[in-house]
């Protein structure tokens, strides 16, 4: 059994911190990229501005033309670009426009070949006029990219192009990288502590400790049905020992009318201020059980005729409250193992039982008669 409760202690243990860990990682990892995002972004802002107030929509419709000034336009253009982009560590910076079939002008010349990732963003921001940032960093022949597509307008609201920006990411992303897998590695080793310390501190938990919590009745504090049984058995011994072993069962009347005019909680109370008072009654180094709802047992060893008649006969004296108007009323019946009557303890739980049950009847009867 402790090992059992062990185990699944453990594993929830480790499920529930293998959770944490787990989003501690992907905290920090969204965390680093969205601050890459944010940066790129930023810069790509102060580029476009940049570019705006330096640059004319005659530009944007000269380049990629066959005319000397189309060519020396562009070339212009880029050498401008360049500058910029020796300035802002970018890996590329170019303008780019569709002509009449569709095709792809930038200012970079016909030797331009981007990655297929990076050549849809581009064509979808043409199109669609839109900012258009990368999902990621992409790989390019010369490194790792990070893209912003930003469009850009005339005076009179159409879309002339767009300008392309490609971080150098090879920093960035080895930066991210490290990011992740330091958090990966700091993910796993608290899991790993955790999981240690909690593995060693459940395994010093002393067997008792295990047993008092599987056996322990939540609501009174007493013993339960499981503590029960195993104590029949343990007494199944001794009476074959040829000791006395007597059981008092009892049951709590008027709990349903507790229940129905006050509410479960009150009921609770009420079972288990009467349990208390039954203890009180037995005697408290007796162990007591809550073999039911509202049935409450106990287990006597040794106990002599007179002394069990006193016990039986304080139950029904009992007059105290149990709980606010409610007095103490029980209906307790209790039987001795006799190898005459009984095969077993389980016998003698029965007689104990139906002398309880007659004890109700009678007391049904006495209410009936007042």
């Amino acid at each position: 059994m402790k090992n059992q409760m062990i185990l699944r202690m453990y594993v929830i243990l480790i499920l529930t911190v293998f959770v944490a860990t787990a989003g501690v990682f992907f905290t920090v990892y969204t965390l680093s990229y969205n601050a890459m995002v944010y940066d790129m972004r930023e810069r790509a802002i102060g580029i476009k501005y940049h570019i705006l107030d330096n640059f004319y929509a005659e530009d944007f419709v000269d380049i990629g033309g066959d005319s000397p000034q189309a060519h020396a336009t562009t070339q212009h253009v880029q050498n401008i670009f360049d500058e910029v982009r020796n300035l802002s560590n970018l890996s590329s910076l170019y303008v780019a426009r569709l002509d009449g079939s569709g095709g792809i002008i930038t200012t970079l010349g016909a030797d331009f070949a981007p990655t297929s990732e990076i050549e849809a963003d581009l064509r979808f921001s043409l199109e669609q006029g839109l900012v258009i940032i990368g999902e990621g960093i992409y790989r390019t022949p010369g490194g790792g990219v990070f893209t912003i597509f930003w469009p850009f307008y005339d005076h009179y609201g159409m879309l002339l192009g767009a300008v392309g920006m490609e971080f150098n990411a090879d920093i960035i992303a080895d930066s991210h990288t490290q990011a992740a897998l330091y958090s990966l590695v700091l993910s796993a080793a608290l899991l790993a502590l955790i999981s240690i310390v909690a593995y060693v501190s459940m395994s010093r938990v002393t067997e008792s400790t295990y047993k008092k919590l599987a056996y322990t009745d939540i609501l009174t504090g007493f013993e339960n049905r499981m503590a029960f049984e195993h104590r029949l058995r343990e007494c199944g011994d001794l009476a074959e020992q040829g000791r006395s072993v007597t059981m008092i069962i009892c049951d709590i009347n008027n709990l349903k009318v507790v229940n129905d005019t006050l509410g479960h909680e009150a009921g609770d109370a009420y079972i288990k201020n009467t349990a208390n008072l039954i203890a009180e009654n037995i005697g408290r180094n007796i162990p007591l059980y809550r073999i039911g709802g509202d049935e409450i047992a106990s287990i006597l060893i040794d106990k002599k005729e007179a002394e069990l008649e006193r016990i039986m006969q304080k139950l029904q004296d009992e007059q105290r409250p149990a709980f606010k108007k409610h007095l103490f009323s029980c209906a307790c019946g209790r039987a001795s193992f006799d190898p005459s009557l009984d095969e077993s303890l389980r016998g003698t739980f029965k007689r104990a039982d139906e002398a309880m049950y007659a004890a109700k009847i009678r007391q049904k009867g006495l209410a009936n008669v007042r």
